[in-house]
């Protein structure tokens, strides 16, 4: 059984007059459960046809009008009304679905299956036999390696079901990238996101895997090594920092300053008060000091580093939260998808206490991926970059 692009309903080789239009009943659910329905969809016409037992979605409608008989019989008062065949249909179509589903997506044998909305079985099923992964066989590009294997082990220790041994694999991958400065590898922009990513990634793993300890003070080494005089980093010559690179920083330090790396401070301080020099009274940051450049990629980023690694300095959590109340949730629907921009926002909503605007970006994401929307920086990572990143934003 396949549902046809547009109708959902009874198609177990009887005919029941209950097809349905999957947009006339999608507003039966809730915004999550509709998102996650139409992920199924979406997953079921790529797979080849399957044909559930006979007369499954009539038994299921049987029992619902055996039931309501039943409830009737037993008196009592004039029930409401319900569309009790509506909703049963859309239920037969979901257990139809979540069972193809179920016994079809076994990635390989011992995985935990999960919801495709997530990704994360995707990403277990495409680890390479090194402990990385390669985002050349996904569209992206390859310098960018430590980065996008950091986002993806990340991704996995963030899922409910057990992935210890893919992100034990891959934490022994990115030890083995590591040079002997403390780099992770690439040049310019790639070599500081890789340095940046991969360190916070190995910091937040740090008490899963303690043997990453000398690995950690290289990296926090090479960190501290190419700040700026002024407290900031970036991939230009003669430049104090800029804020999104300096934000990927200030993160990764922090998250190693937690986990006892007194080394991680001093930088971090310095990074802080950097940042705090390139705010703006409107909630907004400089790209670099005094440019004119505004994005909200950057306005997040620099929001959650202050909310979050300036907890020591009381004037800088309320500026961070004065940052992130300047945010817009609603994305333009003629606006470029781009990940990255609503994961920073997803992380500054949250840090700022701003639940529900966090889950107005979330579902945005989740909803542009079941798509399959082209993402700004698809030439950088590909589907492991807006799997990871979507997938890292879900709530937990």
């Amino acid at each position: 059984m396949r549902p046809s692009r547009r109708t959902w309903g009874a198609q177990d080789g009887k005919t029941t007059g209950e097809n349905m239009n999957l947009e006339a009943h999608l507003s039966e659910l809730t915004m999550s459960e509709s998102v996650i329905f139409r992920a199924l969809v979406e997953r079921l016409r790529a797979r080849p046809e399957h044909t559930p037992s006979a007369g499954l979605t009539d038994r299921i409608l049987a029992a619902v009008d055996e039931e309501r008989s039943r409830q009737q019989g037993r008196g009592g008062g004039r029930r409401p009304s319900f569309p009790w065949r509506r909703v049963a249909a859309l239920a037969a179509g979901l257990v139809a679905t979540m069972t193809l589903f179920y016994a079809a997506d076994l990635f390989h044998a011992g995985s935990p299956v999960v919801p495709p909305s997530a990704g994360i079985g995707w990403l277990a099923a495409n680890q390479e036999a090194d402990g990385t992964w390669d985002p050349v066989r996904h569209g992206g590009a390859a310098p960018y390696r430590p980065a996008l294997t950091a986002l993806s082990a990340l991704a996995l220790a963030r899922a409910p079901e057990p992935y210890a041994a893919n992100i034990g694999r891959a934490c022994k991958a990115l030890a083995a990238l590591q040079m002997s400065d403390g780099a992770f590898g690439g040049q310019g922009r790639s070599q500081y996101y890789n340095q940046a990513i991969t360190t916070f990634a190995l910091a937040s793993l740090y008490p899963q895997c303690p043997e990453l300890k000398p690995v950690l003070e290289r990296a926090i080494g090479f960190i501290r090594a190419r700040q700026t005089v002024e407290g900031g980093w970036d991939y230009e010559t003669a430049s104090e920092g800029n804020a999104a690179i300096t934000s990927w920083q200030v993160r990764a330090l922090a998250c190693a300053a937690e986990q006892g790396f007194d080394g991680a401070n001093i930088p971090l301080r310095k990074a802080l008060r950097w940042l705090r020099g390139i705010t703006r009274d409107d909630g907004s940051v400089a790209y670099h000091r005094n440019s004119a450049i505004r994005s909200d990629s950057l306005n997040a980023l620099a929001a959650y580093a202050l909310i979050t690694a300036g907890k020591a300095y009381p004037e800088l959590p309320s500026l961070g939260q004065h940052m992130a109340h300047a945010l817009q949730s609603e994305s333009d629907s003629q606006t470029r998808t781009d990940c990255y921009r609503d994961y920073a926002k997803v992380m500054a909503f949250e840090a700022a206490g701003a639940r529900r605007q966090a889950d107005v970006v979330r579902g945005d994401m989740l909803k542009r991926q079941v798509a399959g929307d082209s993402d700004q920086w698809d030439g950088v990572g590909g589907k492991l970059y807006t799997t990871a990143l979507t997938a890292l934003a879900s709530r937990r």
